[in-house]
């Protein structure tokens, strides 16, 4: 099987306690955004110059990635104390995320980690309210110092709110994962009052307005829209995942496969049609080494004529299977989805736990059982 090179998530900037750092394509776009509607009101107040105004918006922009990049930073320190693996963080379009590897997490070191971003933001926001009390900077430094207390406060106060995929959905996430046992119900509790979140946004900054007679302010009505999209297509894809987690202990190899039996890939035509008469079901060759190799093919067996059948060898009449297309009859949902990523075939031999072949798995009775594409 051919390797493939995994993605790049966007540009390396580094690495920060040995955590890399990458910083996503769509950054700049939401950079030029900040930069021009904030440098557009400063210019409209009259304080400072047009040059100055655009510079002071896009100072304002790199405050934000700033801040965002202090609490992703937070989530994966905290996370490197409870040994999650592969930690990267990636500054994005709607803030930034920490990525990790697959592992086994706990309630309370969920909580912890998330909790740690929010975290983060207030120390810096009290840090920086603390200078700006005992500081007489000029208007623009001082306008800069400003931002960053209320861009971390608001940082940190809106990712606290108790909804997916806000840090502090974790928080209801946690507790219904620790008194069902399940992190996949709490994750999707968790997610559906996200989307109440997500709502509750647009009536905040669209409908109240209009119920007041008021006119929104369309630059903060339109974030607000599109933070509440951001976060609805989000939950929509945690309820998602969470959903076919719930489904994968569940699906089993031996309940989906096609019953089969094996036989040396040394065969005829003429032998693989007496088996069929003693018993039922799909013929799978083996070499003689004993690795599963192929399935006879119906259709091309069937097309074979009789007198040719002594003489047609069992390959000529069967389509092969991939490199390690073997799985266990025991195999769960969990395992089935490992062989759907990584084995580049559309079949698997089933063995039981005895070794001997008792079936073939097609990957669309996979598919079909977890209701996935």
């Amino acid at each position: 099987m051919s390797e493939t090179k995994e993605k790049s998530p966007g540009l390396k900037l580094g690495r920060i306690a040995g955590v890399p750092v990458y910083l996503a394509y769509s950054w700049f776009l939401i950079t030029a955004v900040i930069t021009v509607v904030f440098g557009m009101q400063l210019q409209r107040s009259g304080w400072v110059p047009a040059p100055t105004a655009f510079l002071l918006g896009f100072s304002c922009a790199i405050m934000i990635a700033l801040a965002v990049l202090i609490h992703e930073v937070a989530h994966a320190m905290v996370a490197r104390y409870y040994k999650w693996p592969d930690a990267h963080i990636v500054l994005t379009l709607w803030g930034g995320h920490t990525q990790f590897g697959s592992f086994k997490a706990t309630p309370g070191a969920s909580l912890a980690v998330a909790l740690a971003g929010p975290l983060s933001n207030f120390v810096v926001a009290a840090a920086a309210w603390g200078l700006q009390s005992v500081t007489d900077l000029p208007y623009s430094p001082a306008a800069i110092l400003n931002f960053v207390i209320y861009a971390n406060l608001l940082l940190g106060i809106f990712n606290i709110l108790p909804g997916l995929p806000l840090d502090g959905g974790r928080l209801v996430e946690s507790a219904v994962w620790k008194i069902t046992g399940s992190q996949e119900r709490g994750t999707i509790a968790a997610a559906w009052v996200g989307r109440a979140i997500a709502v509750g946004i647009v009536i905040w900054f669209a409908v109240l307005p209009l119920l007041r007679g008021q006119s929104p302010e369309l630059t903060t009505m339109v974030i607000g829209i599109m933070v509440a999209l951001f976060m609805w297509q989000a939950t929509s894809a945690l309820i998602a995942h969470s959903k076919l987690r719930l489904k994968l202990p569940q699906v089993r190899a031996g309940n989906l496969m096609s019953p089969a039996s094996g036989m040396l890939s040394t065969a005829s035509v003429a032998d693989i049609r007496h088996r069929q008469q003693q018993r039922a079901g799909q013929i799978v060759l083996v070499s003689p080494q004993g690795m599963p190799i192929a399935v006879v093919d119906e259709g091309a067996l069937s097309a074979v004529p009789h007198d040719a059948a002594a003489s047609t060898e069992a390959t000529a009449v069967s389509r092969a299977l991939g490199d390690g297309a073997v799985i266990a009859e025991s195999a769960d949902g969990d395992i089935l989805i490992h062989y759907l990523a990584t084995v580049e075939t559309a079949e698997y031999a089933v063995i039981n736990a005895e070794g001997y072949i008792v079936g073939v798995l097609h990957q669309q009775q996979i598919l079909r059982a977890l209701n996935v594409r």
